[in-house]
């Protein structure tokens, strides 16, 4: 009963863990938002975290802005004067100079691109960078030569980096390199060129069973595991941004498959229940080294999806503001407030729907 307890603790703290790591990215996208408008002197009427019903509220008796907590943690938002209908109250968002505008929607995502490369530079410097691991020697047959060691860390194929997100099938990148390969290994805690040939070697295969076959292949003779490298400052810096370059990637590869059709809703792609939840499986699986992956994954992920060129997202309210400044007149200001407030309602509602395609995904994460 204990361990029950315990673990369903473990849990619950794990999935609050996840949703405060969102609710402090919404923080710093909206944030981004609000220090960039009082800057340039746009009227903030709300600064809210989180969408409903309000928990806290306090209203600033100096400027009248209003600061809450709302009840949905789905995201957030900094209300501005004007900002979807005309107003002639100083400091309205739509009297404000295009250029203003666009620094002010953009702000948001910018602060969490940059908190998204610091956390993943900490993250890499400190925990270190998932690497493809050498962990086991296969039994040459013949005259072959093994030139892996058992322990090293494969930190390049043929002048190609690899990298732990997408394109890190390092058994692809050994075998497309015909039958001879330049490697640069990490060994003994340095890092190493080696040249490495293909040949015969035995292998052995447990079966669910507990059965065991041996087979022989013609490969580089190695087992592939996964390991931790803990990398320099610059390179750490460097490397983020590799990294949040492919979840830009994979984004718009999944984007794109579900118009295609080769991706499914169910599976694939979920809802901030499902992300949540997912997120909170890290936590339990990799401690705080989890934290930090759960908040530069999270505040890169704020900062792509407000980025999309998608109504009531700050990517379509930039294409508004370029609109108008290539017309050299806005587009009828109800017309773009119906257009967002359709699109917050479309996304609330994919989101939903994708969690509920989802629930058996998520009950299997824990």
């Amino acid at each position: 009963m204990t361990f029950m307890i315990s673990g369903a603790g473990e849990i619950v703290l794990s999935i609050l863990i996840a949703i405060v790591a969102l609710m402090v990215m919404i923080l710093v996208h909206e944030s981004g938002h609000y220090l960039l408008g009082k800057a340039l002197k746009f009227k903030i009427n709300e600064f809210s975290i989180g969408f409903g019903p309000k928990l806290f509220s306090r209203k600033s008796p100096k400027t009248g802005e209003l600061f809450s907590i709302r009840a949905i943690p789905l995201g957030g938002f900094c209300a501005f004067e004007g900002e979807d209908a005309e107003s002639s109250v100083e400091g309205a968002f739509n009297s404000q100079k295009p250029w203003k505008r666009i620094v002010v929607l953009l702000a948001g995502v910018t602060f969490n691109f940059v908190s998204a490369v610091l956390i993943l530079t900490i993250l890499f410097a400190t925990y270190g960078y998932t690497l493809p691991k050498v962990v086991g020697l296969n039994d040459p047959q013949g005259e072959v030569v093994q030139y892996f060691r058992e322990g090293d860390v494969i930190y390049e194929v043929n002048g190609e980096s690899v990298y732990s997100v997408i394109d890190t099938n390092i058994s692809a990148l050994l075998s497309s390199s015909g039958d001879t390969a330049e490697i640069v290994v990490i060994r003994d805690g340095e890092k190493q060129t080696i040249t490495v040939y293909k040949g015969d070697f035995e292998s052995t295969r447990i079966a669910d069973d507990g059965t065991e076959t041996k087979e022989t292949y013609h490969g580089f003779g190695i087992n592939i595991g996964y390991d931790y490298y803990r990398m320099g400052f610059f390179e750490a810096l460097g490397r983020s941004f590799v990294f949040i370059w492919q979840l830009v990637i994979l984004t718009f590869k999944t984007i794109g498959g579900l118009f295609t059709g080769a991706v499914g809703l169910k599976g694939s792609v979920g809802g901030t229940v499902t992300s949540v939840a997912a997120m909170g499986k890290i936590t339990m699986t990799l401690g705080f080294r989890g934290v930090l992956l759960m908040f530069g994954i999270m505040s890169a992920s704020v900062a792509l999806m407000n980025a999309l060129p998608f109504p009531a997202l700050d990517g379509c309210r930039v294409i508004f503001v370029l609109i108008e400044m290539i017309f050299r007149r806005p587009v009828n200001r109800k017309v773009e407030g119906i257009i967002h407030t359709v699109g917050i309602v479309i996304l609330f509602a994919f989101a939903i729907l994708c969690d509920i395609l989802n629930l058996g995904t998520i009950a299997s994460l824990f």
